[in-house]
């Protein structure tokens, strides 16, 4: 089961060129915040105070806030019980930093990393960043063929890779020439003898090539390169900096927000690491930020009900991060008891759109007790926009935007900024923690950040009069299954690859409130062509991700409704498909 993913996003001139470390200031106004006159005008900032973003690397962020935490746990795996303490994770980020200076990784480079969740993967992640190069984080649910795409667009040159998806990255790897080392978690003596390096080798490094001199410009260099479809088309690298994921931990922190350290005393926070690290929820406000409190974080690599339930009994989880499958297995699954979130004080969900009934079941079944928070945000922002505050909580709102971030709503057909009960139209958003730009593709991110600044999210939302952002549709192509993105695109230029398709189109098609949607194509075949549906459907299954195959099933059609300019008009495939299920 795969669980994760916030969302996604329309507008720039010509632009320097997008480079990881590049002396360039993508052209984004974000101060000063809106005043009392802008409010009337329909841009809205945050009901909080702003915060100051301190201007450091993000290892030395976090680093410095772990101090006073040194001798309590900081990782645990779920499957062994291997752990380590926030000590010695920085001790272990120093030898890997070291190790990999050692493979002539510097600053500027690209490291790929392709693991589930494993207190390995953290290691991996701040050893890089500490030393100035970008790591990209691959889906470990992905095939050699993705993996491959991935690595060779984001040009890396070095790959860790976990055990349990070795295989694949090793096929992917025939196909990325640049690549120089494949570093492996858990590797066997028989990896060693082909040339792979053992991970857990390289951390008994002595450091001494720890390059202490490395010069990092937090908001130019980037830290991390995770990809997202955006609004429309193939995934895309997201240049997020060491300034912007600082940012936006620092934004998570206002007192009116967080919950972290509430009524604890001295005891630690304790977190369950189930999503997806790779993915950018699982990343910063999972990951990141229960190594900045100082909490424990216990992993696992994917969901399982049985051992999900085991793990809440037995590590008393405090602060639990969720999807709205997991919160639905939560709510109505018969083996969670109240008593297993009974250690629990706050629950967030994240990813995909909640309905009100999800969240009363959860609620009922739990008591009040359980202080419930969503909140709304997508790779190209960090991720997080907008957040339930401590003091309110308003039902099916994502909730307001966060310090030092401005909200405004765009009518669809004027592009006019309108007021607060004016309606709906597109979230736009701008604040510190929006990227610096898609990797070597500044057409791309011209169509997401206007000339102003504003990244244009592809969500239709509506906002109140007291600044809770609802959002209702989406412009967006993307397909949401169970909180993983599924761009069309992708899909389509897979089954285009089949001689006998003269035209497809795919959509993601209603499933249920956990689920969220399926992707669902509609094919033209040659004329003449005996092509089986069956055919195309194990073609792609063999290709893709679990969350990615075509669930929503597939159907023959004489033509795919297009625009006068080539678009595919994928409501009108979706109406003749809802149409059709309803007769």
């Amino acid at each position: 089961m795969g669980v994760s993913r916030f969302l996604s996003a329309v507008r720039l001139p010509i632009l320097p060129r997008l480079a990881l470390s590049s002396p360039h200031v993508l052209p984004r106004v974000l101060r000063p915040l809106a005043s009392p006159r802008n409010y009337c005008s329909g841009v809205i900032r945050s009901p909080f105070d702003d915060v100051e973003i301190p201007e450091v690397s993000l290892s030395q962020y976090v680093f410095e806030a772990q101090e006073p935490y040194a001798g309590k746990p900081a990782m645990v795996d779920g499957i062994s019980g291997a752990s380590y303490t926030h000590g010695e994770f920085r001790e272990q980020c120093h030898q890997l930093g070291s190790a990999l200076t050692r493979l002539d990784v510097t600053k500027g480079d690209v490291v790929g990393l392709v693991s589930p969740n494993c207190p390995e993967f953290p290691v991996t992640f701040f050893a890089v960043a500490s030393i100035g190069a970008t790591i990209t984080t691959v889906s470990s649910a992905y095939l050699a063929d993705g993996i491959a795409t991935q690595l060779v667009n984001s040009g890396s040159s070095v790959v860790v890779a976990h055990k349990g998806v070795l295989a694949a990255v090793v096929e992917a790897c025939k196909q990325c020439p640049k690549v120089r080392h494949v570093i492996v978690i858990h590797a066997t003596p028989d990896d060693e003898k082909a040339g792979l390096l053992s991970f857990h080798k390289l951390l008994k490094d002595d450091g001494k090539r720890f390059p202490h001199s490395v010069k990092i410009n937090p908001k130019e260099d980037v830290a991390v390169l995770p990809y997202s479809s955006g609004t429309t088309g193939l995934p895309k690298g997201v240049m997020l900096t060491h300034y912007n994921l600082v940012a936006n931990l620092h934004q998570l922190q206002h007192k009116e927000i967080s919950t972290l350290g509430d009524n604890l005393g001295e005891d630690q926070e304790v977190f369950l690491g189930i999503l997806p690290y790779f993915h950018i929820y699982g990343m910063v406000p999972c990951m990141a930020m229960s190594l900045l409190s100082g909490s424990k974080t216990v992993t696992l690599p994917l969901f399982k009900s049985e051992l999900y339930v085991k793990i809440l009994e037995k590590y008393k989880i405090t602060y639990l991060h969720t999807v709205p499958p997991i919160l639905d297995f939560l709510a109505n699954s018969d083996m969670v008891k109240h008593e297993h979130l009974k250690p629990t004080h706050t629950v967030l969900c994240g990813a995909a759109p909640i309905g009100p009934t999800l969240i009363s079941e959860l609620l009922k079944k739990f008591g009040t007790k359980i202080y419930f928070q969503e909140g709304f945000g997508m790779t190209e922002t960090s991720p997080v926009t907008h957040v339930t505050p401590k003091t309110k909580f308003v039902m099916g709102s994502t909730g307001v935007a966060i310090p030092n971030t401005l909200t405004k709503i765009v009518d669809l057909n004027t592009g006019q900024t309108l007021p607060p009960n004016g309606g709906e139209g597109e979230l736009c958003v701008k604040g510190p923690q929006v990227m610096k730009g898609y990797f070597n593709n500044e057409e791309a991110t011209r169509a997401t950040i206007d000339l102003e600044g504003w990244l244009h999210t592809g969500d239709i939302a509506k906002m109140d009069g007291d600044r809770n952002v609802f959002i209702v549709d989406r412009l967006k192509e993307l397909i949401k299954v169970k909180g993983l993105q599924v761009a069309p695109a992708e899909l389509e230029d897979l089954i285009r690859q089949l001689p006998d398709v003269a035209d497809v189109g795919v959509v993601g098609m209603p499933v249920d409130h956990a689920s969220g949607e399926a992707p669902r194509a509609f094919v033209v075949l040659t004329p003449g062509s005996q092509l089986s549906l069956k055919t195309i459907e194990d073609f792609v299954e063999c290709k893709v991700a679990p969350h990615k195959k075509l669930s929503g099933g597939l159907e023959y059609v004489e033509a795919i409704p297009r625009s006068p300019t080539g678009k595919i008009l994928r409501r009108e495939l979706k109406a003749m498909a809802l149409s059709r299920m309803t007769q």
